[in-house]
Formats: C-alpha cells, structure tokens, sequence
C-alpha cells in the first residue's frame, strides 16, 4: 500500500485558517477564529494549523506540501485597521499612483520571506516544500475540486468575484480535469465586491462581515427608488465589451470610491442605499454569468470568492435558463482558501480529479477529546444545571422543540465554514415568529431585519420550496422563494419581508444524528423543518469545545444545551 500524501493548505489573511487533504480529500479544515475566539481573527493560524495536523493524525515529515494562498498577503495590521485607507477618494488615488512599482516588489519579497519564515520556524518544514498559490486560483480550486456538478472530460465554467486578491477582483476559467484555464481577469480597481464593502462602511457596519446585513435588509426598500438610486453604481462600473471583465466607467478606482459613494448616498433612506447595491450587485453578476455562458458554450458552472456568499444573487444565477448546474463554495469567501489551496498543491501531484474532493459534509473540525465532555458535566452540575443522559438523543431534543423550547447544540465534529450545519446550533420550531425576538433577546441580538434559516429533510424540501435545477443546498449557498401552502411552518426561517429563505437540506448521510433529530420532530408535529441559527454570543465565533458551549449557555439566555450524550438544562 502506497504511503498516503498529505497537504497542508494555509490562509494568513482575514478570517484565517488552515486545512488538511489527503489523498485528495479535505479531512480537517478550521478557522482560527474558533480556537482563538476573536472574531474574524487575522494572520498566521498557528493554532488552526496544530488543530488540522492533530484531527487529521498528521505529522510533518507526512506533509508532501505547505501551500499557502495568495501570493501575497499583507501583514496583520494592515488588515486589522482598515480605518487609514477604506475611507478614501480621488486625492488619494492619485498620491497613491506616483509610487513606484519598486516599492510593491520590494513589498511582496518582504512578505513572502515573513510568511515562509513564519512555517519553518512553526513547523520547521523545508523551504523547498512551501509553495505559494495566487488568490482567485486557490478560490477556483476550491470550488472545482469539490464540486459535485464534474464528470471526467466534461469542461465547467469557473468563476470567481471577491473584493480583490492578487491583484485582481474576478476571472473566467474553462475547467476540465485536472486542468483549470484562465481565460479573462478583472483587474482589481474595477471590483464589484469593493462596492458592495464600502458601502457597508459607509452605512456604519463592518466591512468583510457584515455584508450580509445589507443583503438582508436590501427587501425592505421599495424596489423602484432602489432602481434609481442604484444609477451612480452603474456610472462607476460596467461589463466589457464581450461580458467577460468587469470594467471601469471613469477613471475613478473602486479602491478609491468611498468618497464618491458618500456624495452621492448622502440623504438617501438607509434601506434605499442597501436595495440600490444588492440591485446593481444582482444585476451585474447576473448579466457576467449570461456572457461567459454565451462566450464559452458551457452550462455547467462553478463559484466562489466573496460575492458569491450574497445567496439572493446566486438564487437569481441558479434560475437562469442558460444554467444547467450550478455549485458555489460552501463559504466563498476567503475563509475557503486554504481548502483551495490545499487542493491544488495536491492536484500539482495527481492525475485528473476522480471526484474524490466532493463534500459529503461540513463536518471538518474537531469533536471533543477524551474527556471533555466528562469535565463540562462536571462544571455544569458544580453551576447548578440539571444534567440528563437520555436514552435517545435525538429524541429528546425533539421532544423539547416540540414543545416550544429553543435547544442549544454541540455534538460531533465542528462545522468548518460560516454557517451553522446542526452540530454547532441554536434550534427551535420554525412556524412560531414568537421564536425570532425570543432568541434574539436570549443570545443573537440580530439587527431587527435579519432572518434566521431552516434545516430542511430531504423529504420534505419540496413542501417547502421549489428547486427546478435539484440543488438540494446541502451548505446554505442559495435562496429559494418559500411554497404558499407550507409558509406557516417557516415564519420564524424565512425572510419575513420577501419570504424566500436559505435552506439546509439535511440527509441521513450528511448527518445522521441530525437527521434523526429532525426526524423525530416531524413525527411529533408533522413538520419537516425547524429553525436554526448559530450557536454564539453576538459578537463572538461559533463554539468549538464543550467549555465554549458551557460558558454560552451559563453567559446567555438559553436554558437547553444538547452535548454529546447530555441534555443540560438551566433551573427556571
């Protein structure tokens, strides 16, 4: 038997982290913000590379390649205070392009000297097993290695848009095999991602993170008022000639266009400004996917990189008739890299890809260690919480949602990504919108327009909304505008606004324990789905460890925690 090949995948910007593959496999892959607990947390993820080597049973003579994404990256304070170069215009736009381009390369070698510096003396890894892969490359990568929409000699379409990497802010790619052609690139002053960040700084939220926020506060304007308030978007950028690049309009950078979007936003309805650039968002993607099919003749498509996480365009995207298939990274955004480039290391190595890379889940971090879990009984009895061991878990958890409690979780193996897959959630029924401000008060403290989602059976998705194109979105990667007949069941999972809702679609294979829980559920109250949010403090990441699930639960509101093997309740 042939020694397994294991690469380690890093990503040293923000909301670091580090993954596994072996063999071609993702087996381990976390953020360091959950062993950290520093929200978004930025830099070497020393803890989540221990973190990856350790669930994955790896040593470092076993790794065949350290590879790091992007070629460059900038050092940790940069990104941590954006405050000195977000909120900038033409004036600086123009100081910035008198210097010289020596200054950039006498940057980008003090760089990669720093990041390869910062492996050997971790690790003490050779140099000559470092390698580095270009941003939207390990984005592309990411998404095509894993993707469940590739046959052996059928090409796909891959595209990648993020606010910018590398030097650039979107590419077009014909992918086939083993191999992945570039075949247009956005250059990154003419991103469509730095609009949609900057505008988010500009309405007082955190850019790279609270995007989401505008997309779900986007409903609530009136559609025609965000239409033309959306003009001075599509005056400063456009598709190309053949719709393959996004371009400028002006002279004026997307880099440099803060100033220019405050001028023109200034006295506009916050929920207007939010309509007009998820409007203008939607639009251009939308009419990128349409010439790039049209350019290349392919139908089968593959996304990722940080815009692709706005799952009201993808959910316009996966409607168009010129889509065949469609699959977008589980968390697009920079969070993914290190999977990406992973995978690519790999496939420097390997033959054409066998689909051996395709998630059949999420579930990529660690489960407790030995242990563990005894020690948070332990402290959860000294607290004077009520402690059970139930015969049946799944049961159990079922039988308090169905009777209205909202139940902590933290079983098994930690989600890897951003989005909460049931073993690191906050659960309750879904078709009670008492539930919304009950969870809100107890623990989330969301902006008041911000739904929660659904976990959905397999076998119950099409009481709940349509899929024409069979998605099944296993990660949470889509939009779906909800059925009319069952739309009671997910009032407190759906956009209360527009009513469309960001499905998990949960199967036994994926998750059997949750699957049964669901289940179980169903059974009780003859509904296939229940609400689920992520299990947190605002402000704070998901939980890891059984100790960060017991000092939520003791710090919060929530009374019910299922962990592992336990129901731990707190007194009335």
């Amino acid at each position: 038997m042939s020694k397994a090949e294991y690469v380690l995948g890093i990503h040293d910007g923000h909301n670091c982290g580090a993954a596994l593959v072996r063999d071609g496999a993702v087996i381990a892959a976390v953020s360091e913000e959950r062993l950290s607990r520093c929200k978004n947390d930025i830099g070497y993820p020393r803890r989540a590379i221990e973190d990856v080597m350790r669930i994955g049973g790896a040593e470092v003579r076993d790794l065949s390649a350290v590879v790091y994404a992007s070629n460059f990256m900038h050092a940790r304070a940069r990104l941590a205070d954006i405050t000195t170069w977000y909120a900038v215009g033409e004036r600086e736009q123009k100081a910035d392009a008198q210097r010289l381009p020596a200054y950039a390369k006498q940057m980008f070698e003090l760089r990669r000297n720093e990041r390869i510096a910062d492996v050997v003396a971790h690790l003490g890894a050779p140099k000559d097993r470092i390698a580095f892969v270009e941003h939207h490359l390990a984005h592309l990568a990411a998404a095509y290695y894993t993707a469940p929409n590739v046959r052996p000699g059928q090409p796909v379409l891959g595209l990648t848009c993020d606010g910018a990497g590398d030097n650039l802010a979107a590419t077009v790619s014909i992918c086939r095999d083993n191999a992945i052609e570039r075949i247009a690139a956005t250059d990154r002053h003419a991103s469509l991602g730095k609009i949609f960040s900057r505008v988010t700084y500009l309405m007082g939220m955190t850019p790279w993170e609270h995007e989401y926020k505008i997309m779900g506060l986007a409903p609530y304007a009136d559609p025609e008022r965000s239409d033309r308030a959306a003009e001075p978007l599509r005056r400063l950028l456009r598709l190309s000639a053949d719709g393959l690049r996004f371009e400028l309009a002006t002279d004026l950078s997307t880099n440099y266009c803060y100033e220019y979007l405050r001028e023109n936003f200034e006295r506009t309805r916050f929920d207007v400004v939010a309509g007009a650039v998820q409007r203008f968002t939607e639009d251009m993607l939308v009419a990128w996917v349409r010439a790039c099919i049209a350019h290349t003749g392919i139908r089968d498509v593959v996304c990722a990189g940080g815009v692709f996480m706005n799952v009201k365009a993808n959910m316009l995207i996966a409607a168009l008739p010129e889509v065949r298939s469609i699959y977008v990274m589980p968390s697009a955004s920079d969070d993914s890299l290190a999977i990406g480039a992973a995978l690519y290391g790999h496939r420097q190595h390997s033959g054409p890809a066998n689909g051996e890379g395709v998630f059949r889940n999420l579930y990529l971090g660690g489960a407790a260690a030995a242990g563990e879990e005894e020690r948070a009984i332990d402290d959860a009895a000294r607290q004077g919480f009520s402690v059970a061991r139930p015969g049946d878990m799944n049961a159990a958890i079922a039988d308090l949602l169905a009777r209205g409690d909202v139940v902590a979780t933290c079983r098994g193996r930690m989600e890897w990504g951003a989005r909460a897959l049931g073993n690191r959630s906050i659960l309750a029924s879904a078709g009670d919108p008492r539930r919304v401000d009950e969870i809100n008060t107890m623990i989330k403290m969301r902006d008041f327009w911000m739904p929660f989602a659904p976990s959905v059976l397999d076998g119950a998705a099409r009481d709940y909304f349509e899929d024409p194109k069979g998605l099944a979105p296993p990660f949470m990667t889509f939009a779906y505008p909800t059925t009319t007949a069952r739309y009671a069941d997910l009032a407190a999972a759906s956009h209360p606004r527009d009513r469309t809702i960001r499905p998990q679609v949960v199967t036994a294979a994926a998750n059997a324990d949750y699957h049964a829980a669901i289940s179980a559920y169903r059974a009780r109250t003859g509904k296939g789905a229940i609400l689920n949010t992520s299990f947190n403090l605002h402000g704070e990441p998901i939980v890891y460890t059984p100790q960060d699930a017991l000092r939520v639960l003791g710090m919060s509101g929530l009374r019910h925690l299922a962990l592992d093997r336990h129901i731990v309740s707190k007194p009335v």
